[in-house]
């Protein structure tokens, strides 16, 4: 009689279930190919707020071992946004196979597209569970080892499997990311991507009416005219800079999102959040100024007449190119951002917050806001 083996997969909410749901219906087939072809494979999808809401490993697998056993499963995967850190590097994946419990950090991942590799770490950790419980080698079963199938996907961040010291977690195995300062930067990128950068920019329409209105009002004087005729591309780029940073600083201070030292955070995890929060702001805000610089750019050509702007600055009608249009729109642009950032302070801080965080960020700052009433009402 063939035998059966049901995976429960057991996603945090947003982006872990949302890849869950895109890779359930080619799992089973995975594992056939990948473990066992004498098995019937079962794979189900159980969205769980609480997996998202762990703060370690330990909290991660009570909590799989707590729904895995009512729906009798036979192992569980849990794709969790934890960032996860060991003293080797950032942590890829664990594996507790006395329980039949493994977890995947998917912010470890980086930026997408990250489906596949995914799929190849859920079939890495079942593959793991169902070869140690049954006491063979893994990757003993088929040609293709795998014990190698993460590692084929990640070039350039080896994943290395160690086996964690006794007493320290609840983890069997452990996949870690390699080097160290890279397996960080995937785990950053993978952080942002979680926020979804591209989600706030609608919520950029007022900020963006009132930098543009304020741009164009400028655009009637010849004061920028001459200056973005006079400048040259080192400036422009550091306008463009300034600018921007700008913004990133005025929405953070302004809106509260940089969090403070507190005995309820980990330096480490304190600033990786308050580096996220940075990246977010910065890819959300330059997309901004882009879609900004292209609607300057329609704007001068059809408010600046060419002959008016060639005697004004100084040139011959025909000396007039694209390129002062073009740095006439960019400075006008950086101008102009500035007085989006003030305009930005008019959103409140928990719609803001509700926009730029991703589930984990926002139960992080919830927390520590709550620790931090707490620790007001001590004092």
């Amino acid at each position: 009689m063939e035998k059966s083996i049901t995976v429960g997969v057991v996603p945090a909410p947003e982006l872990p279930e949302e890849i869950a749901y895109k890779l359930i219906d080619g799992l089973t087939e995975a594992f056939s190919e990948n473990i066992d072809d004498d098995v019937d494979w079962k794979a189900h999808v159980y969205p769980d707020p609480l997996t998202g809401a762990a703060e370690n490993v330990d909290q991660l697998i009570e909590r799989a071992e707590a729904i895995k056993e009512p729906n009798e499963w036979d192992y569980v995967v849990c794709l969790t946004d934890l960032p996860i850190f060991s003293k080797r590097g950032v942590v890829l994946a664990d594996v507790n196979d006395k329980q039949g419990v493994a977890q995947i950090s998917v912010p470890s991942f980086g930026f997408p597209p990250m489906k596949n590799r995914i799929k190849l770490a859920i079939i890495q950790v079942v593959g793991e569970l169902y070869y140690r419980v049954n006491g063979k080698d893994i990757g003993s079963n088929k040609d293709t080892s795998n014990e190698n199938l993460l590692r084929r996907r990640f070039l350039y961040s080896p994943v290395r499997k160690i086996t964690p010291p006794d007493g320290i977690e609840k983890s069997d195995v452990r996949f870690i990311l390699r080097p160290r300062l890279y397996g960080r930067l995937k785990l950053l990128l993978g952080m942002t991507h979680a926020n979804k950068p591209w989600s706030i920019i609608p919520s950029f329409r007022n900020v963006m009416a009132i930098a543009f209105a304020t741009g164009s009002y400028g655009l009637i004087f010849p004061t920028l005219w001459r200056l973005s005729a006079a400048y040259e591309w080192p400036r422009f780029i550091i306008m463009t800079t300034a600018a921007v940073s700008a913004m990133i600083i005025w929405i953070t201070i302004a809106h509260n999102l940089w969090e403070k030292p507190s005995e309820k955070s980990h330096r480490k995890l304190r600033l990786l959040y308050n580096t996220t929060t940075v990246m977010t702001l910065a890819i959300a805000i330059g997309v901004y100024y882009f879609l900004l610089f292209i609607m300057f750019l329609l704007a001068v050509a059809f408010i600046v007449p060419p002959d008016i702007y060639g005697q004004l600055v100084g040139l011959e009608s025909g000396e007039v190119s694209i390129r002062h249009f073009f740095q006439l729109g960019w400075l006008a642009t950086s101008v102009a951002t500035v007085a989006g950032a003030i305009g930005s302070g008019l959103e409140s801080d928990e719609k803001v917050r509700n926009i730029m965080y991703g589930y984990r960020q926002q139960q992080r700052y919830e927390q520590m806001d709550y620790y931090g009433k707490d620790e007001s009402e001590d004092k």
